[in-house]
């Protein structure tokens, strides 16, 4: 089994998340703008009776935007910056470089994430019951995506392409999916169908698990299961079938 490179893990956090933050704070608010005006929108639109569900959406948004909006930033180390051409020749493998720029990003939106956990608390959505259980699918969903956009940037000829792609991504697959409305709204057939997007079966989990909705059991192992298994389908994907070589 192969080992992390923990350094590298520290070193590029530090590299690609604080030192950028450090230089454009701007990008920390560009990640919370969408979020936060869907959550005005709907509070204004339902007169704060879906507000929860925008809280839970939000949260879930934030993640997938981490996870889908890495594709320009892959692009652009692999095409104009020509850093994982230097990476290449080093030990560093495609999982340590996919999760390095993961929690590099994760620096960025944890202002967003912990303005949502302070909204779930105040709202009452989280509890110390259910605490765990979202942890981990928000976890998993952040490997799903991050994956997802790690191998779709391998493909990707030039980086303008990269920066739409990862934009039309993050808007279609948290707007249109039961991210921010109950999925009770959609009739079964197309719940059912959206249901191996990871934005909808982390949507599904948790306004379960925080009692938004009555979930019953079955959806509620079903969701977890498909996030579960396509967080290492697409991890081991990335890392078997993305362009990991010198361009």
């Amino acid at each position: 089994m192969r080992v992390l490179k923990s350094k590298f893990l520290f070193a590029f956090t530090i590299f690609y998340g604080y030192s950028s933050i450090k230089r454009g704070f701007i990008y920390v608010l560009t990640y919370l703008s969408i979020p936060l005006a869907e959550l005005f929108l709907i509070y204004i639109i339902t007169h704060g009776t879906f507000v929860k569900f925008a809280i839970i959406g939000g949260l879930i948004s934030v993640m997938a935007n981490n996870g889908f909006s890495s594709i320009g930033d892959f692009v652009f180390l692999r095409l104009e910056s020509r850093l994982q051409d230097l990476l290449v020749a080093t030990q560093i493998g495609p999982s340590d470089y996919i999760i390095g720029l993961m929690l590099a990003n994760l620096l960025y939106t944890l202002p967003g994430i912990a303005l949502y956990v302070i909204l779930s608390i105040v709202y009452k959505v989280i509890n110390l019951m259910n605490f765990f259980p979202l942890l981990v699918t928000m976890i998993l969903l952040l490997f799903t995506t991050s994956s997802i956009g790690f191998f779709l940037a391998s493909l990707v000829p030039h980086t303008r392409y990269g920066w739409g792609l990862a934009g039309l991504l993050s808007s279609i697959l948290t707007i249109v999916p039961p991210v921010f409305y109950p999925y009770t709204f959609l009739p079964k057939n197309v719940y059912l169908a959206l249901l191996p997007i990871p934005t909808t079966a982390s949507a599904i989990f948790a306004q379960g698990i925080t009692g938004l909705i009555n979930v019953n059991q079955n959806m509620l192992y079903i969701s977890f299961i498909i996030l579960f298994i396509e967080a290492i389908i697409f991890l081991s994907l990335s890392v078997r079938f993305s362009r990991w070589r010198e361009i």
